[in-house]
Parts: C-alpha cells; structure tokens; sequence
C-alpha cells in the first residue's frame, strides 16, 4: 500500500476482519462433530460477531454515517495475512486460527494508540486482549486435539452446559 490508513480504514478494516473471523469459526464448528466442542467454535462465531458490532460503532461514532464500509481488496485479511485457509484438516484450521488471532491481536495493539478519544482507545485495546486470549483458547484446543482427535470426532452422551 502506498500511503498509511487512516483510523476510519482501519477501523473498516477491522470490521471486514472480525466478519471473517465469524464466518471462520462458525465453518470450523460444522467440521466438528462433538457438541461440546462444536458449541465453543458457535461461541467463538458469535464472540467475533460482537467485537464487528462494536467496530461498527466505533466507526459510526467517528464518521456520523448509519452504514458500516464496505472494504474491497488487499489485503485479504485486515491484519494483512493471506488469504483465508481452506482445508479439512482440523490441525490445520487450528493452526491458522492461532495465527489469526496472533495477528489481530497485533492488529489491535497497533491502533490503539492511534485512537485520540479514551472511550476509543480501551475499546481497541480491550478487542487486542480477547483476541489474545482466543490465541490461547485455540492453542489450547490444538493440544487436545493432538492428544485425542476421536474427541473432536465424538458424539460423547454428555449434556452441554454453558456457552
């Protein structure tokens, strides 16, 4: 790219991520089939859901406007990273997941010192922590994986609770 984002793009940027992320995970948990762990990936769609609410806010609060941009393009990734992974290995979704995270964590830390409103800035830095600790949720998740891949693969007679 020639020239440097403004706030507005890369808060635009942001949000195009965080639908990706959705719309990532909420793929994942149709590759799983036990429930408890197909729940925590649906979780994880919703969760990145939320943090595009927010952006969405964020940038109407900052530009006036109703409606969120539409971001065209390259990056492929808002964080800069190609282009999404598409696979049927669960090892390596997760592992594309941990960096995606890893670099929207970044990503985060980057603009939040950008951001000159307070209310702004702890928006994005609390957006770099939660994707920090979805790095570790799904480090974690690839660490069961690797010891007992029937578990994701399971229909364990076990209730969910919880999220």
């Amino acid at each position: 790219m020639d020239r440097e984002l403004t706030v507005v793009e890369i808060i635009g940027l942001g949000i195009r991520s965080e639908e990706d992320a959705s719309k990532f995970y909420g793929s994942l948990s149709k590759k799983i089939q036990n429930e408890l762990v197909r729940a925590k990936y649906e979780g994880l769609a919703r969760e990145e859901e939320q943090h595009r609410r927010m952006l969405v806010g964020l940038y109407q609060k900052m530009t006036g406007e109703k409606n969120p941009p539409v971001i065209p393009g390259n990056p492929a990734t808002a964080e800069g990273g190609g282009a999404p992974l598409i696979s049927e290995s669960i090892e390596e979704l997760l592992q594309y997941a941990i960096e995606r995270e890893r670099e929207a964590c970044e990503f985060y830390r980057r603009l939040a010192p950008k951001m000159s409103e307070p209310t702004s800035r702890r928006t994005i830095e609390y957006l770099a922590d939660i994707e920090r600790g979805h790095e570790g949720l799904i480090r974690s998740e690839l660490e069961a994986y690797q010891r007992d891949k029937n578990w994701y693969a399971d229909k364990p007679d076990i209730q969910l609770v919880g999220p």
